[in-house]
């Protein structure tokens, strides 16, 4: 596809960084910011004309209304790309109909709008102006940015009914070679953002300008995005099954910014970690609505934007995240952690008080940090105790921990919490809480979906302060996060986009029940009397002894031909967004007050799992060779590391996995690298007597390799030979033994 070099007010080299004035934050202001500002012209442009129209004759109202009813018809719009006329008028003219539908939000109240999308013709027609535009270099520039516009707001509008497997089947290479290719939009819009949003960027002032370039670019930077988002939220979908591009086609051209902790301004990050919010505006979600308003959502992103020292880059941070690579937002992300945690747990004062008093009492295991949360926690009542005193914390739980084990006997296990300690107690109580491991006497708050991911337990809902339970798992997630620890639950993506205040919609639904997604849809297909002879009502079960109408006496109301798409995005609906409401809104409680909303938004669903466990990648283990340390008086030199390594190299996918997981707590590996880890992996030699190892009778008796995953450490003993070596590493990473505190 030709590359997009001469697009309006764009410079000729779009894969260079135009050198433009340093713009200040109120002309780079946030994309709702920008909408609002545009749907408010629109509303004095209507007022205008209206006032207008006052002192006009009847005679000259009946004829507007008459023009305005003929050039509404969807149809007329329809036959002309029937017939495939060409002309600047008619592109220019449908885009000025379309100005109401513009903006950076899907309008789906729009009847002209929905009736132009109803055609697949009309919109293929759209698609080859915009093309013969771009190939003829037009020197038209508001033909073409009209043109484009229109395309840009038809097609999203189109994408909003549209399955994922129509997509597919209609706009990639599928089963067939489509006119329009979603790949091929991709590629078409990336340059154009690119440049409106970094090269030259739209500011405020262009929105309020008189219907020239300017005001034109501006509306091309709402519809373009909108597009763009919806696109992308597609892709994320299906990019385990069938992505439709790859992922560097969202990348834009390097953008030249900080993106160190020299980028966030650290004075102003305390602004965005709340807003006010009730508990029913924890989950914000997106909708559709007549008047587009800045919402919650978009407020908190604003305050992100705030919290960037280039305007640029938090315009394109808020709003289309995935330009920037997924490892250079993780970088971006854990600034702003690193930005909050000089507040919450600047502790260096303390520290050396504490030093000094454990130095006059001569006791070393009298560290007693100031401003650290404190807690003792029983092996055999872990989860009881650590709700009992960490869920009160709320947003105290971001200051350091200090925990001290207490052992089944009742003994104070020996060491000094630094850090290890609490990583390894968050591990085990994460495993204890989500995955109920260990038979320990947490409640079963989430169950596993047939794709073996997590999901609410809705038959946990009827206990008693159920929810003080999730609010506490949502802090507890949160803790890990801000702590950079990586887990390993793996949550549905429904349950993901909760996270990230998105309102799931029927495409998710076999994100976490395949089945009841296929059964459900295939009502679309049915004729009137299969669908009568179901005997279905417009409402749902939900257990075994409860029934919720999906409409206001929906108990009596039938489904049928006519009503059957509605009734199956409310069944999803319901499923997704409603039935678990009150849970989420719980863990949301919780996690947000650990981890600002906005600040997840900087990922789709996807990535916020790799945030949350890691890169499910297979392991490089060469990777892992580099970072790997050595103590106890080995070396990688010696027989035994080098027996080592050929075995992990040699293991099945899931045994490295295993193994990993043995080590370091969580089977897989940092976004970021290995090298990241803290403190660095070791392997620690455990000598063992030569007597040990004498004779197969006593080999039998060689204890396994064990672990210290609050250190990363390995402690692997001086086996004699490679046979015996793989026999107890693999003996101890499945059956996850040999786990120690250190």
């Amino acid at each position: 596809m030709k590359d997009v070099s001469t697009f309006p007010g764009q410079s000729n080299h779009p894969n260079q960084t135009r050198i433009s004035p340093r713009l200040t934050r109120q002309q780079v202001q946030t994309i709702p910011r920008l909408n609002q500002l545009y749907q408010d012209d629109l509303w004095r442009i209507r007022q205008e004309t209206l006032f207008q129209l006052e002192g006009r004759s009847i005679a000259h109202k009946t004829s507007l209304v008459e023009l305005a009813e003929y050039l509404g018809n969807a149809k007329l719009w329809q036959q002309w790309a029937e017939i495939k006329t060409e002309g600047s008028g008619n592109l220019k003219l449908l885009g000025r109909l379309l100005q109401g539908c513009s903006g950076f939000k899907s309008t789906a109240t729009s009847p002209f709008l929905s009736q132009l999308t109803y055609s697949k013709t009309f919109i293929e027609t759209l698609w080859r102006q915009t093309l013969l535009l771009l190939v003829n270099g037009s020197k038209d520039e508001d033909l073409t940015l009209y043109t484009t516009i229109v395309f840009c707001d038809v097609f999203s509008h189109h994408l909003i009914s549209l399955s994922d497997k129509h997509f597919l089947e209609c706009y990639t290479t599928a089963n067939s070679k489509p006119i329009i290719l979603a790949e091929h939009v991709v590629s078409y819009l990336k340059p154009l953002l690119h440049d409106l949003y970094w090269n030259k960027p739209v500011v405020a002032a262009d929105v309020k300008a008189e219907e020239n370039v300017a005001n034109l670019r501006a509306r091309m930077l709402l519809s373009g995005t909108k597009l763009w988002n919806a696109l992308y939220e597609r892709w994320s979908r299906l990019v385990r099954q069938a992505p439709f591009c790859d992922e560097s086609c969202w990348f834009f051209p390097r953008l030249a910014s900080r993106d160190d902790d020299s980028a966030v301004i650290g004075s102003r990050e305390n602004n965005i970690s709340t807003t006010g919010h009730n508990d029913d505006d924890y989950m914000e979600i997106d909708s559709d609505s007549d008047v587009e308003e800045i919402t919650g959502t978009e407020l908190e992103n604003d305050a992100l934007a705030d919290t960037f020292r280039d305007p640029k880059m938090a315009r394109v941070l808020t709003s289309i995240p995935q330009a920037i690579p997924f490892d250079r937002r993780v970088k971006l992300f854990n600034s702003l952690l690193n930005a909050d945690k000089l507040k919450t747990q600047d502790e260096s004062a303390d520290f050396r008080r504490a030093i000094a008093r454990m130095m006059e009492r001569g006791d070393d295991n009298d560290m007693d940090i100031g401003g650290r949360e404190r807690v003792e926690i029983h092996r055999d009542a872990m989860y009881k105790d650590s709700f009992s005193q960490l869920n009160g914390l709320g947003r105290r739980l971001k200051s350091k921990v200090q925990v001290t084990m207490i052992n089944k006997h009742g003994t104070q296990e020996a060491g000094i919490d630094g850090g290890g300690v609490f990583k390894e107690f968050l591990d085990d109580l994460i495993s204890e809480a989500f995955l109920n491991e260990d038979d320990g006497d947490a409640p079963q708050l989430f169950s596993v979906t047939p794709l073996q991911t997590l999901a609410v337990n809705m038959d946990a809902a009827t206990k008693i302060d159920i929810l003080a339970h999730y609010e506490f798992l949502g802090r507890v997630l949160g803790k890990a996060v801000y702590e950079s620890i990586l887990v390993e639950p793996q949550f549905c993506l429904p349950f993901l986009n909760q996270l990230l205040g998105k309102l799931n919609s029927l495409e998710d639904l076999k994100n976490v029940d395949p089945e009841f997604y296929t059964n459900l849809t295939k009502l679309r297909a049915m004729s009137e009397s299969d669908i009568k002879n179901l005997g279905l009502t417009f409402e749902i079960n939900m257990g075994s002894k409860q029934t919720v109408p999906l409409v206001p006496g929906g108990s009596s109301v039938s489904v049928t031909k006519q009503n059957v798409i509605h009734y199956i995005h409310l069944v999803a609906n319901q499923r997704l967004n409603v039935e678990s409401s009150r849970q989420t809104k719980a863990f949301l409680r919780g996690f947000r007050d650990l981890i600002p909303a906005s600040w997840v938004r900087l990922f789709s669903a996807y990535e916020l799992q790799k945030l949350l466990g890691g890169d499910d990648t297979v392991l490089d283990i060469e990777k892992l060779k580099v970072c790997m340390q050595y103590s106890g008086g080995y070396h990688p030199s010696q027989p035994i590391i080098q027996w080592f390594w050929e075995l992990v190299e040699e293991f099945t996918q899931d045994q490295q996995r295993q193994f990993l997981r043995f080590v370091t707590s969580c089977s897989r590996q940092p976004l970021l690298g290995f090298q990241v880890l803290e403190p660095a992996p070791c392997i620690q030699q455990i000598h063992l007597p030569d007597a040990l190892l004498g004779s197969e009778n006593t080999k039998k008796h060689v204890p396994l390799p064990t672990s210290s995953t609050c250190m990363n450490l390995l402690k692997l003993p001086n086996y004699k030979d490679k046979a015996l070596l793989r026999k107890k590493l693999i003996d101890a990473i499945e059956a996850g033994s040999g786990f120690e505190l250190t």
